[in-house]
């Protein structure tokens, strides 16, 4: 588990990100953080949901229809991974106009989009069908407050995961990497975190750039080591905190981490599919964050960076599974 830990971390985009892996370890008493998030899934059970909310809206300021390939890969990754292993019900909760692009994606993954209803029909029946189902809420706080309140009381998730999703700050401005305040049209779907804690469900986060949801736990951490680490850092934290690389790999790490608990390699992102994704995300619609076009690039790597994490974290399960043995 730690060197699935020490893979995700890596910080090939030199953004700063290296240095608030130990602090967000000791958070948790030392654990390696991609066993910690992988363990809290182990509770659940055919039927349950998991909420996992991710969308970037890149370039807020030109269109909320313009959102990037870092978040939605590793969250429809992750989903299908989640509904194989436990038959669960993963929702993804995204921006208003991200909801089609984002579930085209996860489709790629394996997940049939349905309704909840076919989606416990689903979770149902002893023949299996891998689901997710989508959702949003309002860009109003007070209605996102209201929704989202409702939608946790209503679904009662296991588990709420954030991937590269932005964080609110504390005087309500959402900000990107460079300072920017890219608010316009973005669900507030912090309120999830915000709602889960109070009901006492675990919440995990997943960032690489300082500027998520959950980061607020490391304020003091983002703003020494990340550029305008103050200016950008939300002000929600989260249990279980996974800073990475770049985002889409924490969610490879905790699928790594399920594979080895679960002695399930079919868990495992494949560097295959890493590829396939990230060539999907251009006809999809989704971009690179990092230059805003549509090209088969992830946070300005092209896909063969990505694949190559991938393997060598594939590679890892493969050989903690032989040991097993």
């Amino acid at each position: 588990f730690d060197v699935i830990d020490k893979i995700m971390n890596l910080d090939i985009g030199n953004r700063g990100i290296a240095p608030l892996y130990e602090p967000a370890r000791a958070r948790i008493g030392g654990e390696a953080l991609s066993k910690a998030a992988a363990e809290v899934f182990l509770q659940l059970q055919p039927g349950d949901t998991v909420f996992l909310l991710t969308g970037s809206l890149t370039r807020a300021w030109v269109s909320p229809e313009i959102g990037e390939n870092d978040g939605p890969i590793g969250t429809g990754a992750l989903a299908g991974a989640l509904s194989k292993a436990f038959k669960c019900i993963p929702m993804i909760f995204t921006d208003e106009f991200l909801q089609e692009k984002t579930g085209a994606i996860a489709q790629m993954a394996g997940p049939n989009v349905v309704s909840f209803e076919q989606a416990q029909a689903a979770a149902g029946n002893p023949r299996y069908t891998c689901v997710t189902v989508m959702g949003t809420c309002s860009s109003n706080d007070e209605e996102a407050k209201k929704q989202c309140e409702a939608l946790v009381e209503q679904y009662k998730p296991k588990v709420i995961i954030s991937i590269e999703r932005a964080g609110q700050r504390a005087d309500g401005t959402y900000r990107n990497m460079i300072g920017q305040d890219f608010s316009q049209g973005r669900s507030r779907l912090d309120y999830m975190i915000s709602a889960a804690q109070a009901r006492n469900i675990p919440t995990i986060g997943v960032g690489d750039g300082g500027n998520e949801i959950g980061m607020g736990a490391l304020s003091k951490e983002v703003a020494e080591h990340i550029h305008l680490g103050d200016q950008i850092c939300p002000a929600n934290s989260v249990d279980i905190l996974l800073p990475c690389g770049v985002s889409n790999w924490g969610c490879y790490a905790i699928q790594a981490a399920l594979a080895i608990l679960t002695g399930n390699i079919a868990l495992a992102h494949t560097p295959e599919l890493e590829e396939r994704m990230i060539h999907a995300s251009t006809y999809i619609g989704l971009v690179d964050g990092t230059s805003g076009t549509l090209e088969s690039k992830v946070d300005g790597m092209p896909a063969d960076v990505h694949k190559g994490i991938v393997e060598l974290m594939y590679n890892t399960v493969e050989r903690a599974l032989k040991k097993k043995k």
